[in-house]
């Protein structure tokens, strides 16, 4: 549930293979990075949201727009990081700086793909209040067995814009 519009905006995601330092097996890494906007989005020439000053809840699971699609089964070792800061905090009517609020530490999880189609995708989970228009920056790495990955996701352009993506061979 959530009481203000979310915009997600990715970043182009890395995708590494990595040795594992302790059986040097290779694993794949993959790092999402992007922007949620929680309530308007910034105007592009003052980069500013706008001055929607009322207290909103936040409770909401995000698909991440480029994520790729894994085999649950094969996830059973899969490791993440999350980490998410703050951007920005709008001006309120008065031109003065807003209360933010406050968003609680940031979880992702693997969820069905909501169409039906085979594997799982990776949700940003996002909870607690703000007061405020704000964005909020993400970065997700998972780290995971080469065969766990089913499909490869969408890619993000330079603006954020995913653009569809390949199958995995």
């Amino acid at each position: 549930m959530i009481e203000a519009a979310v915009h997600l905006a990715a970043q182009p995601r890395l995708d590494t293979l990595v040795t594992e330092l302790h059986t040097e097996s290779l694993r794949l890494r993959t790092d999402y990075a992007g922007t949620a906007w929680l309530g308007d989005r910034p105007a592009p020439d003052s980069g500013l949201t706008g001055p929607d000053y009322t207290r909103r809840t936040v409770d909401a699971q995000l698909f991440l727009p480029d994520t790729h699609w894994y085999d649950v089964d094969a996830l059973d070792d899969v490791e993440f990081q999350v980490s998410a800061g703050l951007l920005q905090v709008a001006a309120t009517a008065r031109q003065s700086q807003g209360l933010v609020g406050a968003l609680a530490e940031p979880t992702v999880d693997f969820f069905e793909h909501p169409q039906g189609d085979p594997g799982v995708g990776i949700c940003l989970h996002l909870r607690g209040e703000i007061w405020s228009n704000l964005g909020v920056s993400y970065r997700v790495t998972v780290l995971c067995r080469r065969e766990a990955l089913l499909r490869v996701g969408p890619g993000a352009d330079d603006d954020g814009a995913v653009d569809d993506g390949d199958e995995a061979a």
